[in-house]
């Protein structure tokens, strides 16, 4: 029970007062319970309206009638103690007041109370957002909405992108023409006459047609469609990552959500084509499609025209650079593939021969096979020729005793030092002529062994004295035996080293100022003589960073070659220009061929600039002539015109002999079922028999054209008629023929 005025709750305390002295207890556990606030618990209202707001408060469960009392507050509200009721002391300013107590009820239970007034404040309802196209963003128009406000509100924008505008009455607005695609917006607050404020925002999406920039067509052949790349579909206007979705799919090609494209397989002459619709992030989207044309291309043979042979010699081996491989009736970039390797040539992909290293006398042979992107497919073949160029030294005694083996080398090289010896005769050096009027040559001088050569000891009556030239580091390290001799010697090679430095010539001072001798002089060994190592210290090389350009010119052909760039030597960019009725020879520095020459693929050193003209030679393709021949497809089942795998089999072997001959022209005749001689009088199976010939005729017709497709081969012709059975041992020189079809190509 609950009293709001205090004569009853005064009256009735005297009740309760009385009662208790007759022995009325108060309900059990209605003491000391806990009371709690319902709602409301705060409201809002404007600047005007709070002068005469008021609310009450409201709270659960409760004894009697409940006391609110006052703890806290921000001032401006005011909670009537004996009902609840909210109200403010006059009119206030906008923003947000609070009051809080307690209260408790007739049995003493209790509790806490807040309570939260928000005056004048403006609230943003919808619209917030807007969103129009590139094209309708001219005559975009929209308006601010809000509650909370007492009378007209005024908007003011704080901040606002470039071309969205919000009027004091909060009309929204474009400006400065049509807007390219984006984001845009506007913020700012609100206010109204009673001083209500409030603050405002405001985004608009502007959304553009996506355009589709590539690609929309390609064309293949049916060779090469299964290993095809159509590429990504792109498009303009997007902003951010663009969603591909296909509305008209296709039986042959693909389209990723990303839009990739991707052909499923091999495909037959037709055109493919798949479309739909795309879509980025901002919202924008357009449409796309993209056809691929498949042609049926006749294949040609890739055919070798560069040297399938070359020669060198052992010394010059492990230099040799043979030139690159080159074909014609190629289109585009062709791959080389080694099937038969040796084990001193290597081929790149790309065609570049490369000798492993010094290779001994011998014939060194490589082979394979080479395709292009079409599918036209070839052979090459190199061989290299290894000569022995070594050259033998032989040495006679001529009068003296002992015995040296004769010299071969294939390099300039010291001979042999004498070990011949003659009692009584001092060795004085070599002859080509056994009475010395030949050419001489001193003991160990150097010989380019070029051809063979015999020496004859040269001699001196008497006993000459031997003498020692003693070999001194001077600074580098190493050791070095005496050189005794008692006759003109070539001195021993040098084998002292010294980091850093680089040997100059002997001398017989230290410090550089006595006699020079050169590394393998002749010394006449007629004093012994000390000789110290001469040094020059070596400059360190600095990297050549430089680079240079070689310019491709087709000089007539077709196509493009970009420009190669180098500081070190390697192989020139291999020929990708064309020139229909000509093949490709090789790259000169002048356009008529007058300068300098270059290979496909030769080394080239980039120490300067240089501009190459391809050079082309007149080719004439002949075309191989067709040679005839015949084939049978069958046997067919009984009363069947249907092509079986084993058919099948056989019209595809008959189809490859039409392409690798040349054939263009096609005879089918079918022949029926075996017939008895007694049927054959019958008209009406005589006549079926003869349908069911034309008929397997024309199955294998159909079935050929396609499989000629397939293999690239077109413009021929093919013919298709029945015929009925012949009668196995009807004729001497023909045999019997049915169930099958026989081709003729010509």
């Amino acid at each position: 029970m609950q009293f709001k005025h205090a004569r009853a709750r005064a009256a009735f305390l005297a009740v309760l007062l009385v009662a208790g002295a007759t022995g009325i207890a108060a309900p059990a556990g209605a003491a000391n319970g806990s009371i709690t606030q319902l709602a409301p618990t705060s409201n809002a209202t404007t600047v005007t309206g709070s002068a005469t707001f008021q609310d009450t408060l409201n709270v659960t469960p409760n004894d009697g009638t409940v006391v609110f009392t006052t703890t806290g507050g921000t001032g401006g509200l005011n909670v009537d103690p004996a009902t609840g009721d909210v109200t403010t002391s006059g009119p206030l300013s906008a923003g947000t007041y609070t009051v809080t107590g307690t209260d408790t009820d007739d049995v003493s239970d209790n509790g806490n109370w807040s309570y939260q007034l928000t005056v004048g404040t403006i609230t943003q309802s919808p619209n917030t957002t807007g969103s129009t196209t590139t094209t309708g963003s001219t005559a975009f128009s929209d308006a601010l909405n809000v509650t909370g406000n007492s009378g007209a509100v005024t908007f003011v924008t704080s901040s606002a992108t470039t071309g969205l505008s919000v009027s004091p009455s909060g009309a929204v607005s474009t400006t400065g023409g049509p807007l390219t695609a984006g984001v845009y917006s506007a913020t700012g607050t609100d206010s109204d006459a009673s001083g209500d404020s409030g603050t405002w925002s405001y985004t608009l999406t502007v959304t553009d047609t996506l355009t589709q920039t590539s690609p929309l067509v390609a064309t293949t052949s049916t060779i090469s469609s299964a290993t095809f790349q159509p590429g990504s579909i792109s498009v303009s206007g997007a902003v951010g990552p663009v969603t591909f979705v296909t509305s008209s799919p296709s039986s042959g090609l693909t389209v990723s959500s990303s839009g990739a494209i991707s052909v499923t397989g091999p495909l037959l002459p037709n055109v493919y084509s798949v479309s739909g619709t795309d879509s980025d992030t901002n919202g924008d989207t357009g449409t796309w499609s993209y056809a691929l044309t498949v042609d049926v291309i006749s294949l040609s043979s890739i055919v070798q025209t560069s040297l399938t042979t070359g020669s060198t010699t052992t010394p010059d081996s492990s230099s040799f650079v043979p030139p690159a491989l080159a074909v014609e009736n190629n289109v585009g970039p062709v791959a080389f593939v080694t099937t038969a390797s040796s084990t001193g040539l290597t081929v790149s992909s790309s065609g570049v021969i490369s000798v492993t290293g010094t290779l001994a006398a011998g014939s060194y042979s490589v082979s394979g096979t080479d395709s292009d992107g079409r599918g036209d497919t070839g052979t090459w073949t190199y061989s290299l020729t290894v000569t022995d160029v070594f050259a033998t030294v032989t040495f006679k005694s001529n009068g003296g005793s002992g015995a040296m083996a004769s010299e071969k080398k294939d390099q300039a090289s010291p001979l042999t030092i004498n070990a011949f010896a003659r009692a009584g005769y001092t060795f004085i050096d070599w002859n080509s002529a056994v009475d010395g009027s030949g050419t001489s040559y001193a003991n160990g001088a150097s010989y380019p062994f070029a051809s063979n050569l015999t020496l004859y000891a040269q001699w001196k009556r008497g006993q000459l004295p031997f003498h020692v030239v003693t070999f001194v580091a001077n600074g580098g390290r190493g050791s070095a035996a005496l050189e005794r001799h008692n006759t003109a010697t070539a001195l021993s090679p040098v084998l002292f080293i010294r980091t850093g430095y680089t040997f100059v010539d002997w001398n017989t001072a230290a410090s550089g100022a006595g006699a020079v001798y050169a590394a393998g002089a002749v010394f006449p060994f007629t004093r012994s003589i000390t000789l110290y190592a001469q040094w020059k210290k070596t400059p360190k090389k600095k990297p050549t960073t430089k680079t240079f350009t070689v310019t491709f010119e087709s000089n007539g052909g077709r196509g493009a070659m970009a420009s190669e760039q180098g500081h070190t030597g390697k192989p020139l960019l291999p020929v990708t220009f064309t020139r229909p009725g000509f093949t490709f020879t090789h790259w000169n520095t002048s356009p008529k061929g007058t300068g300098n020459d270059y290979a496909n693929r030769a080394s080239y050193p980039f120490t300067t600039n240089l501009t190459l003209f391809a050079q082309w030679h007149r080719t004439k393709v002949a075309t191989p002539p067709a040679i005839s021949g015949s084939g049978t497809i069958g046997p067919f089942s009984h009363k069947s015109s249907g092509l079986t795998s084993s058919l099948e089999s056989q019209v595809n072997a008959i189809a490859a002999m039409v392409k690798s001959d040349h054939d263009n022209k096609i005879t089918l005749v079918g022949y029926g079922d075996d017939l008895s001689k007694a049927d054959q009088l019958n008209e009406a199976l005589w006549a079926a028999n003869y349908s069911l010939g034309q008929d397997r005729a024309n199955a294998v017709k159909n079935y050929f054209v396609a499989e000629l497709a397939a293999l690239g081969v077109r413009g021929f012709t093919i013919t298709a008629v029945g015929n009925g059975s012949q009668v196995s041992g009807t004729s001497t020189t023909t045999p019997g023929r049915y169930g099958v079809v026989v081709a003729t190509l010509t």
